[in-house]
Formats: C-alpha cells, sequence, structure tokens
C-alpha cells in the first residue's frame, strides 16, 4: 500500500524533474540564439556567451586547443575575430559559422563601421604596395638563431619612410606585434602563402605615436635598487625563474602566477631577456612593474598587483 501510494509522488517529481531541465536547456539555447554573430565578432564575445564555443572551436582546428588554457585564453580571445581565427587556423569562415550554428548561434553579414574601416585599412596598405612602396624584413633567419628579432623589427619600423609600407616574412602570425603596433597607429594585412606569412604594416594616422621598447611600460631600476623594493615585500613576495623555458611558456606561466597572487603580493622574475610582448599585457591588468636588465640573458621584474 505504501508503495502504491509513494508512486503517483515520485513519478510526479520526476515529470517536475524533467520539465525543469526541459526549461534550462532550451534558456541554454535561447540565450545563444539570441547572440547574432559575423566576421568580425569577437572569440571572446562567444565563450562569453556560450561556454561550449571554446570546444566547438577546438574541433574545427586543434591549432585552437591553445583556447582551453584560461590564460592565453585571456590573451589571445579579445583580441581575435572569428575572420582572423579562420585565418590562423587556415580554415573558411563557413566552418566557423556551421559549428557555431550548430550550438545555437545566429550567423549575419552586416557591414559594420568596424569592417568598413578594415577593408579601407586593407585596400590601403595593397595600393601602396601595388605602387612599390615597399621594405621588407624576413625574420626567420633571426629566429633560427635563436634571437629575439622584435629589436630589430622596431628598428625597421622606426625608420619606415611615410606613405610605405614593411613587409614583415615570418613562418606564424606575430598576433602579440600586430596588436603593439596597431595601439601605435598602424594598420596591418596579413597574407599567408605555402607557409610563409606575410604581415604588412604601414602608417594608418597622420601622427603615429613612436614606437620605442616595450621597457618603457615599466620602471627601470638597478639591480640593488631592485632588491631593495623585493625586500619591502617581504614574505608577499613569491620568486620563479623562467630563463630555461621554451616560448611561449615564460609569458604564460608569469600570467598564471599572477592570476594566483592576491591583491598586495608581488612576483620576482628571473627572466632572460625583457619580455617585449609581457609587458603591455601588464599594463592592461594595471600593475606595477620594475626591471633590472643587468647583462645579455639576465633579466630581473618585480611585479606589484
Amino acid at each position: 500500500m505504501v508503495r502504491k501510494a509513494l508512486a503517483p509522488t515520485i513519478l510526479l517529481q520526476y515529470e517536475k524533474y524533467q520539465e525543469n531541465t526541459e526549461i534550462v536547456i532550451g534558456q541554454f539555447y535561447l540565450n545563444a540564439r539570441q547572440m547574432k554573430i559575423n566576421a568580425q565578432t569577437k572569440i571572446a564575445a562567444l565563450i562569453k556567451q556560450n561556454k561550449d564555443a571554446v570546444e566547438a572551436i577546438v574541433a574545427i582546428n586543434p591549432h585552437f586547443k591553445k583556447l582551453r588554457n584560461p590564460v592565453l585564453r585571456k590573451i589571445l580571445a579579445p583580441r581575435v575575430t572569428i575572420e582572423d581565427a579562420a585565418r590562423i587556423g587556415k580554415c573558411g569562415l563557413g566552418d566557423f559559422f556551421q559549428a557555431l550554428t550548430n550550438i545555437g548561434f545566429t550567423v549575419e553579414n552586416p557591414v559594420n563601421n568596424e569592417s568598413q574601416e578594415k577593408t579601407s585599412q586593407d585596400e590601403m596598405i595593397l595600393n601602396r604596395i601595388n605602387s612599390g612602396k615597399i621594405q621588407t624584413i624576413d625574420v626567420r633567419p633571426i629566429l633560427n638563431g635563436g634571437t629575439d628579432p622584435f629589436n630589430h623589427i622596431m628598428k625597421a619600423v622606426n625608420k619606415l619612410p611615410d606613405g610605405f609600407v614593411l613587409a614583415l616574412v615570418n613562418s606564424f602570425e606575430p598576433t602579440p606585434l600586430i596588436r603593439i603596433l596597431n595601439n601605435k597607429g598602424f594598420a596591418s594585412l596579413v597574407r599567408t602563402e605555402d607557409g610563409v606569412v606575410k604581415t604588412y604594416f604601414t602608417k594608418s594616422a597622420d601622427e603615429v605615436k613612436p614606437v620605442e621598447k616595450e621597457a618603457g611600460l615599466c620602471t627601470a631600476l638597478s639591480l640593488k635598487a631592485l632588491d631593495i623594493k623585493k625586500i619591502e615585500f617581504g614574505s608577499q613576495c613569491k620568486e620563479i625563474d623562467v630563463r630555461n623555458l621554451e616560448m611561449p611558456l615564460p609569458m604564460v606561466t608569469i600570467l598564471n602566477e599572477l592570476e594566483a597572487l592576491a591583491s598586495g603580493e608581488a612576483l620576482y622574475v628571473h627572466h632572460k631577456k625583457i619580455p617585449q610582448y609581457l609587458l603591455p599585457e601588464l599594463e592592461e591588468r594595471k600593475v606595477s612593474v620594475w626591471m633590472a636588465e643587468i647583462e645579455e640573458g639576465n633579466v630581473k621584474l618585480l611585479i606589484h598587483k
């Protein structure tokens, strides 16, 4: 008799659970559908709207496994559009749109101000190339020699005549460099052919900010002064050594450690060079940075959160 009395109650509870589950799932996909996407949609916006976007994108091309790393995702996703990602991953926009519509997004094709501006910049670069106003720097031999080509590139950029294009030849797309130069007022265009990546830069503004060594983003100190500063933090300072790590592990390791720090704590880093691409990331996080360049292959950083 007890079993018979309980049976309708259990059935009712199960039906209620099933109904609630369907509502949650339905709302989940409804939220995704409410977001319309196009070629200029940032990857970060997709992930914020629907966490399943990470695995959907990874399934398109294993190259995108980096998005599974929270730190790398934080660095790359806010700056990379669907169009950029398709180009980097050497796949079609259609592949992206199909994968994203499968998890509830809606594709649109508006001509917005951002895409119009990008098209205009691309045309400007191509026109300057076609008129012969181009200078080329191939950094592959520099990289093969184990040297960071950043300073070589900056010298070429600073010497670039007005109206000219700098063609940077490489084996991969230099995303951090593109961001640095875009922030300095340069337009950029990336083309890949037979595994060779050519990134074109040209001045897109009437007044371009001077491109200096990114060390200007932090305070330079002597080693003695830096060590005194380190002592001030006492037990609130953690020490790491990234000198023997392969790129991009030094930057990833530092940012990972920084994420784990509590407000007011500091990180003392042994590095083998000035981390040109890391410094803008630190500036964005509004942390205090002090640096001592002792000799070639020996740089110390103190980062206060």
